[in-house]
Order: C-alpha cells, then structure tokens, then sequence
C-alpha cells in the first residue's frame, strides 16, 4: 500500500481538488437556501401527521380543526378537502398508458410498443399493492409535496450526483496525466513495476473520490436537514395523491406511481444507493477512458462527450423516429441521471421494462468492470512511448 498511499498525497495536494469542493458546497447551501420557501408548511404538515398519522381522514381532519387559528392550518384544511377519497382503487395504468403513449411513440416498432403494453399491465399490480396500503390517502407534504420532492431528489441529489461525476472525471484525468505533465513517463513506465503503477494510480483515485464524495454528502444533506424539518413526513407514502408528476413530452399530470410502496425514507434510501452504485460505474468509465487515452485534454473530451451526447442523441432519435436507437440511449448514464426524480416510476416512454433504471446499472457496472481490467492489462503490454 505504499505507492498506493504515496498517489493518494498527491492527489491531496492538488488545490483546485479543494477549491472544486468549496466551490460545490457553496452552490449546495445556495440551492437549498433558495428553494426553501415551502419549508414551514412542510414542517407544519409534518408535525401533524405525526400527532395524528399520515393519512387524510376524518380523525386527521378533526385534529386540524382543533388546532390555532393560522395560515398553515387554513391551507392544509384546504388541501384536505380536496381530496376526493380513494384513487387507486378504480386507477387503471394501462388506460393511462394507452391514452399517453401507445399511439405517442416506438410507431413503427410492434415490438417496442409490445414492451410498452405490457410495463403498463404489470405496473396495474404495482397500483394495486398501493391501493391496499392506501398510498393515495397519505398526506406526504400536502400541497407542498412536489416542491418537498423537487427539493430533496431534483435539486440536491440529482446536484450531488452531477458533482460526483464532475469530481471523479477530474481526479481520475489528473492522476493518469500526472506521469506526462511532470515529464517522468519515460521513467517510470520503462519497468514492469512502473506500468502496473496504473494499478496504484486508479486505487488512490478510486478512495479519495470516494472521501470527497462522501464528504460532499454528507455536508450537503446536513445543511438540508438543518434548513428543513422532515421528521413528520419520513413514513408518508411518495405515491400520495398529492404527489403528481408532468411528463416532459405531454400536456398531462400522472400520479407518481412507484413499483413499490415506498415511504419517502424509504425511497431516498433508494435513491442514495442507486447514485453510490452510478458513481461507482463512473469511476469504472473514467478509469476505463483515462487508461485508454493518457492525454488530459482528449480525456476530457471524451468524458464530456460520454455525459453530453445521450441529450442531444435522445432529440436526434426522436425527430428520425429512430425507435430502437431511442430507447438503447435510455439506458445511458446521462439519461438515468436526467430521471433521477422519477427513480422507481414508469417514466413514460423513457422506461420499457420494470426497474429498468436498476437494471440499467447493474449492466453498466459488469460490463465495464470487464472493460476495466481489459484496459489495465492493455496499458501494460502495449507501447506507451
């Protein structure tokens, strides 16, 4: 572990790393200081479900009714109210995909729009299980429930996993760089110990990305635990009907129908495994590209170019009506993290098969941990100089 240990020093004496990671916290507090305008009533709301539990019936109404006189309880009187009983319990998921999106995309792939059919027919159990826990009746944050969800998964998770990816792409560059940039590769690689340095290069880079990431974490979620009170609604259901999701490519609103009942502590638990397990198969891909290509400047391209194109490539695909195309660039890395607030939904026509997400970076990290040790033993044999 001494080389190991003596490529992590280096690495921790770069002060752009510092500077990259005080650049991020300071964006973190900023967002969630800026967005925090819903924060009361959420913690009103929270405070309540806790008196009296989460969900919206006659008891729930009752209390409220008993507290002060104030704005937050007016509203979520008013909130209440609306809610016109049950919803899952005549829901029909196929209808709805039938309506939104069978006749919408994969035109002209029978096969696709077979897989389509039949995410929806198996997404009707999953609103079935959601109608027995009575999912639709949970309160969650009440009318601030999107505004509590983009907070949490679209604002800060989504930014977190963004500034991992940015921060292993860079650590990762920097230390297979470092050789070339200080003018010692024609030393250090013309022995058999000085090529499997590579080895020792993507294990430092691999724990102190890991350490910072961390670090990013756990101070970020700190700062937004601070600011905002989610004690009340950790057991609320995200699939409440107060919960509605806008599809990027219609004019409609869906509920947030997840897989899985999932309370909101257990959906952020999801959700913070799932990005460690995308962080980890980035770490893959960057060791995988800056192996391959040992140039600094190249390697940013092609990293840049990994995490940009899949955007661009989604609309391209689209206009040509290029279905199969299409729907293989859903499993892409910058794809996934586009949809990182809908982890666990049918994510319309960006998802054909249950959990595909899951899936999708399940088949990822195999895939390129293979592709990984392939790189390795290809920098030890081939000419570097």
């Amino acid at each position: 572990m001494k080389l190991p240990g003596l490529e992590i020093q280096k690495l921790l004496l770069n002060k752009a790393l510092y500077l990259f990671l005080g650049v991020c916290l300071l964006f973190n507090f900023s967002m969630i200081l800026f967005t925090s305008d819903e924060r009361d009533f959420a913690s009103y709301v929270g405070e309540t479900i806790h008196a009296v539990g989460d969900q919206v019936n006659d008891a729930l109404l009752e209390y409220v009714n008993t507290q002060p006189d104030t704005p937050l309880r007016n509203r979520l009187i008013e909130n209440c109210a609306d809610m016109d009983g049950k919803m899952y319990d005549s829901f029909d998921a196929v209808k709805m995909g039938k309506d939104w999106y069978y006749d919408e995309y994969y035109t002209g792939a029978p096969f696709l729009t077979g897989l389509l059919m039949k995410k929806y027919e198996k997404l009707n159990d999953s609103v079935q299980q959601l109608n027995i826990d009575n999912a639709d009746l949970s309160v969650y944050a009440a009318g601030a429930t999107n505004k509590v969800h983009d907070v949490v998964f679209t604002y800060v998770l989504k930014s977190l996993l963004m500034e991992g990816f940015l921060l292993i792409s860079f650590l990762t560059i920097y230390t297979m760089g470092m050789e070339r940039q200080n003018s010692t590769a024609a030393i250090v690689y013309c022995s058999r110990r000085g090529r499997s340095l590579v080895k020792d290069k993507m294990i430092a880079a691999g724990i102190v990305n890991a350490c910072c990431i961390l670090l990013l974490y756990a101070v970020t979620l700190l700062i937004l635990f601070s600011v905002w009170d989610f004690g009340g609604i950790w057991d609320a259901n995200v699939a409440s009907r107060f919960h509605w999701v806008s599809d990027d490519n219609l004019p409609f609103q869906k509920p947030f129908l997840t897989w899985a009942s999932f309370t909101v502590k257990e959906y952020f638990v999801a959700s913070l495994l799932l990005e460690m397990v995308l962080l980890a198969v980035w770490q893959l891909i960057s060791s995988c590209v800056s192996i391959l290509i040992p140039h600094s400047a190249r390697g940013f391209l092609v990293h840049a170019a990994i995490l940009i194109s899949p955007y661009f490539l989604s609309v391209f695909f689209v206009s040509l009506e290029l279905w199969w195309p299409f729907y293989l660039n859903t499993f892409s890395i910058s794809m996934l993290t586009f949809h990182q607030h809908m982890w666990f939904t049918d994510l319309g026509a960006y998802e054909l098969i249950p959990w595909q997400e899951v899936w999708s970076a399940a088949i990822h990290f195999l895939v390129f941990l293979i592709l990984f040790f392939a790189a390795v033993k290809r920098f030890q044999r081939k000419e570097l100089l």
